[in-house]
């Protein structure tokens, strides 16, 4: 029983610090000794048991400040026997309770100590991880739980024992060392009986500390310990609580406040990142088409309860295909899996075929894929213009809308968001380009080519760009492509297009986009000409398929004006040694590498500038895109503000007969100018700058505190739904709904 104690409370005892500084006389009958903490009580015990120096009492000394006084020496003779025996047992007991609580409650100490250092059960790896705190708050909650059990169970077996103690103490000091005290009193030896009164104090002092430690145990529910543990039990529900709250929304993508009207825009597609020609050409459509591949993927996405698809825009060209679509918020990933799974039956390849060179974007992010796009960012060449071109064009399909008797027109399937977004797309490729230096120098090698010859002409022939006469050599896709550079710049240009078949030369020349740049000063001739076309020429561009030189320095002697070679063959078309013709200059392709290099360094380092512009445009976008999820909410809230004001006005209509009828038009006028500047506020509250997860919030609590369903739910991606164009004509101030 007494190691039992000791192992309890011995830490507690250390843990006081009180063994050597606490004095025993008049403790227990001092007004602070109600204040003391049981563990404080049971230090002040098993101090005096170890610091008393009673020579007589069969204690030593050990050293320690002392606490009673010690009697002058009597000789032993003097003392009863009765009294020698009972001192004897006062003293024994109180020993062996303090040797055997220090000892447990020693060696308890440093087993704790050691489980600390060596990290045991109850250490708790740190981590700034609301799981990783959870779970271990959780962990310790329940370890702490089980060793409160099993200390609870001690104590309840052990205060019975206490209990026993404390009754044997009193019996002692009640019974048997009473009848000494008196009768030594009667005897008048003073000495003894203040011997006797100091011990009597003592035993005194043990009662009210068993008495304490009983209460203390009785009451250990209570104790700082058990609120430790219920605070650790509170904190691992709250962890539960917590992720049982966000476990939908991070395994699904749902929110519990999901709403039917938002509508959330994707894109699927490939390009020349991502997959090789042979798969590209599998999905590539013709522009001519894009209308109608687009209408088949509405169609094969309809369901008995409506379209899962109902926008869909096609970009195709020779680098990239493209699908930009939108769907409901609660049905975007049956959208994408649907679009997968058309496009693997349109390219006829399998799973595992297709979708390793598919990409997917969602929200935010195919917003800023397609911005990027528009941008040139994107683009094979950084910053190349025609990408924007065709995504305008991506954008007049997607919003053409064919009359009835025009039957040779398919309809674009792109509806409000999609079209909103490339449209949107457009304006920030052009703000990209217009702020930013991405799309000037030139990065590929017919570009290059005009640039160097417009850069050199002044130094190399002494005359200005637009004052040369241009000799094209070959008629082939390089030297279409230096027409259409040329022309961009210098849209009267003289040029002549020399080559073996005139008709192909013509033909070039006669290219709806070559003469829509310019050309009026364009000519063909044919190889048997070429000398001659030379020799009036100031720059030759050579480009032509053969594998040899065509132009030789014994070629260019005696000429009578200065000529610049450009060579941007490869094989080379010039020999070698025409530079060191007298007035002769030639560049070749290495030459232009060069200057593409440095062009698309420039254009590199103005990248981030252009992703700052996409940021804050794809921010606006997704702000107007949340808004429209209010939109079927405002209709239904005027529509039934409408009703009210009709069905009001129709009771006071027998207090209104007096009326003339313009008159009435006038209180039917302003019963609905009222109504509408109620609702403004409302109106404009949608509209402002905020986070998209506020704006739903917003847009829910619309809908739940006037318990409204969307103006066109029975119309709203459902059999004989109207085009998304159409949703919200018919409806009061449709105006300012779609402002």
């Amino acid at each position: 029983d007494l190691c039992v104690w000791g192992k309890l409370l011995g830490p507690c005892c250390l843990g006081s610090k009180c063994l050597s500084v606490l004095t025993l006389p008049g403790v227990s009958n001092s007004p602070g000794a109600a204040r003391l903490t049981w563990q404080q009580r049971m230090a002040l015990l098993a101090g005096a048991a170890f610091l008393s120096p009673t020579p007589r009492a069969g204690i030593a000394g050990i050293g320690v400040k002392q606490v009673l006084r010690p009697p002058s020496p009597s000789p032993a003779s003097l003392q009863p026997a009765g009294v020698q025996d009972s001192r004897r047992d006062a003293a024994n007991m109180a020993l062996a309770t303090c040797v055997a609580g220090f000892s447990a409650g020693l060696a308890g100490s440093r087993r704790a100590k050691r489980r600390q250092v060596s990290g045991g059960p109850v250490a708790c790896a740190a981590s700034d991880s609301p799981l990783a705190t959870g779970a271990s708050a959780a962990l310790v909650a329940t370890e702490s739980k089980s060793r409160l059990k099993d200390v609870e169970s001690t104590m309840a077996d052990f205060v019975p024992k206490i209990s026993a103690i404390q009754h044997q103490a009193e019996l002692l000091r009640g019974g048997e060392l009473r009848e000494v005290i008196e009768t030594m009193r009667s005897m008048r030896k003073n000495e003894l009986g203040g011997a006797f009164t100091e011990v009597d104090q003592l035993l005194a002092a043990l009662v009210d500390a068993v008495d304490g430690l009983r209460q203390s145990a009785l009451t250990i529910e209570q104790t700082e310990l058990r609120q430790h543990f219920e605070e650790l039990d509170d904190k691992g529900k709250e962890w539960i609580e917590h992720v049982e709250s966000v476990a939908p929304e991070s395994l699904s993508g749902y929110r519990n406040q999901d709403l039917e009207t938002m509508m959330e825009v994707h894109v699927v597609g490939l390009s020349h990142h991502s997959a090789p020609v042979q798969v590209r050409e599998k999905l590539a459509v013709a522009q001519a088409s894009w209308n109608k591949y687009a209408q088949e993927l509405v169609a094969f996405a309809r369901t008995p309860t409506g379209y899962v698809v109902p926008e869909v825009a096609v970009l195709s060209t020779c680098n990239r295909f493209e699908l930009y679509f939108a769907s409901p918020e609660l049905k975007k990933y049956s959208a994408i899996e649907c679009v997968h799974s058309f496009l693997r039956q349109q390219s006829g390849l399998s799973r595992e075929e297709l979708e390793p060179y598919l990409f997917t974007f969602t929200g935010k992010e195919a917003t800023q894929h397609l911005f990027e796009v528009s941008s040139g960012l994107d683009s094979l060449v950084l910053g190349e213009a025609q990408i924007l071109s065709q995504v305008k064009a991506c954008h007049e399909h997607c919003i053409e809308r064919a009359e009835p008797e025009q039957e040779e027109i398919v309809s674009g399937s792109g509806g409000k968001i999609i079209a909103k977004m490339l449209n949107a797309g457009i304006r920030i490729g052009k703000i990209v380009r217009t702020k930013t230096k991405i799309g000037k120098g030139s990065v590929s090698v017919s570009s290059a080519a005009v640039e160097l010859m417009m850069s050199k002409t002044m130094l190399d022939l002494r005359k200005h760009s637009n004052k040369v006469h241009i000799c094209i050599i070959g008629a082939g896709k390089m030297s279409r492509l230096l027409l259409l550079a040329l022309f961009s710049k210098e849209p009267g240009i003289d040029v002549t297009l020399v080559n073996r078949s005139v008709e192909k030369a013509q033909a070039v020349l006669d290219d709806d986009l070559v003469k829509a740049r310019g050309g009026s000063n364009a000519k063909v001739a044919g190889l048997d000409e070429m000398w001659d076309v030379m020799k009036r020429s100031d720059v030759v561009f050579t480009a032509t398929g053969s594998r040899d030189p065509i132009i030789f320095p014994k070629d260019l002697q005696g000429r009578d004006r200065n000529l610049m070679l450009v060579d941007i063959s490869v094989p080379l078309n010039v020999g070698g040694g025409c530079e060191d013709v007298s007035g002769v200059t030639s560049y070749s392709v290495d030459d232009l590498k060069k200057v593409v290099q440095a062009n698309a360094e420039k254009r590199q380092s103005e990248v981030l500038k252009a992703k700052k512009f996409i940021t804050e445009e794809v921010s606006k976008f997704q702000v107007w895109q949340a808004s429209q999820g209010a939109v079927p909410y405002l209709a239904a809230l005027q529509d039934m503000a409408e009703n009210i004001r009709r069905v009001e006005t129709e009771k006071m209509s027998r207090n209104l007969k007096g009326l003339h009828e313009d008159e009435r038009k006038a209180v039917d006028k302003l019963t609905k100018h009222i109504v509408d500047q109620l609702f403004r506020p409302i109106y404009y509250s949608m509209k402002e700058d905020e986070e998209v997860d506020a704006k739903k919030d917003k847009i829910w609590a619309l809908k739940s505190m006037f318990r409204l369903e969307p103006l066109y739910k029975r119309g709203l991606l459902t059999e004989g739904t109207p085009s998304a164009g159409q949703l919200t004509e018919g409806t009061p101030s449709s105006g300012q709904l779609k402002a």
